[in-house]
């Protein structure tokens, strides 16, 4: 249940079960969403958005979202008035949460409701100190918005494991392969191989936070071996899955 700290900040614990899932909405504030356990996965502006545990996540006031759970969801939402935190530009954003970025969370998600308000305020002024400095996490994927390469990208949602060449692309969506490549990397920023691998590597976080193996992900994910699956996870992520699952 949501609760008010001080005026234009509340808080509320996440807890959601496997596979539930929230309908597209928006707040009238910013919310600040940080995952201890499981990950939360975003459609947002265009994107895809995957908030694995460790991280902590922004989504402007007003923009509207739905969002997906995987695993056993658990963590701490801050509802706040922008003015809180005015470095934060008005789109989504992921990073890593540091030991005192997660320790400022735990704190206010605890906060007791006698306490004063002025002790908040400057706990509230270390988290905006702390997300001016944290380091991204390259959990955006930029979602095409003409409907022949919307059709691709839901085709590869549906099953990242499929392997078509370009060729094979274009004439599944109606289009020519030369102008797939110019219009899909102008809308999303990335040729469909990249994007591609980028969707398989944010459903690995999705499926390792519902605590399916390594092994389990290289085959659901189309990846010839688990050798080859832990090296294109450790290029996107710089970790290994199983440095992650340690964590």
């Amino acid at each position: 249940m949501e609760r008010a700290i001080i005026p234009g900040l509340s808080v509320a614990a996440l807890k959601r079960g496997v596979g539930d899932h929230t309908a597209r909405h928006a707040h009238a504030v910013g919310q600040l969403a940080w995952a201890s356990e499981g990950a939360l996965e975003l459609e947002a502006d265009d994107r895809r958005v995957l908030l694995p545990a460790g991280c902590v996540g922004w989504i402007p006031p007003g923009m509207p979202h739905g969002a997906h759970y995987h695993g056993e969801l658990r963590g701490w939402s801050l509802l706040l008035d922008p003015g809180w935190l005015p470095a934060l530009r008005p789109e989504l954003a992921v990073w890593r949460a540091s030991p005192l970025l997660k320790g400022v969370l735990l704190r206010l998600g605890a906060w007791p409701e006698q306490a004063g308000g002025e002790a908040a305020a400057r706990l509230v002024a270390v988290l905006a100190d702390e997300l001016a400095w944290a380091e991204p996490y390259p959990a955006s994927l930029a979602w095409p918005t003409r409907p022949a390469l919307r059709k691709l990208a839901e085709a590869l949602l549906s099953d990242p494991s499929q392997d078509w060449d370009l060729q094979r692309w274009a004439e599944h969506v109606g289009m020519s392969r030369r102008s797939l490549i110019r219009h899909f990397r102008a809308e999303t920023g990335m040729g469909v191989a990249e994007w591609r691998e980028r969707l398989r590597m944010l459903r690995a976080r999705a499926l390792l936070a519902e605590g399916r193996s390594v092994g389990y992900c290289a085959a659901e994910l189309g990846y010839a071996s688990s050798s080859a699956f832990i090296v294109a996870f450790r290029r996107c992520f710089g970790e290994t899955p199983g440095r992650y699952l340690s964590a």
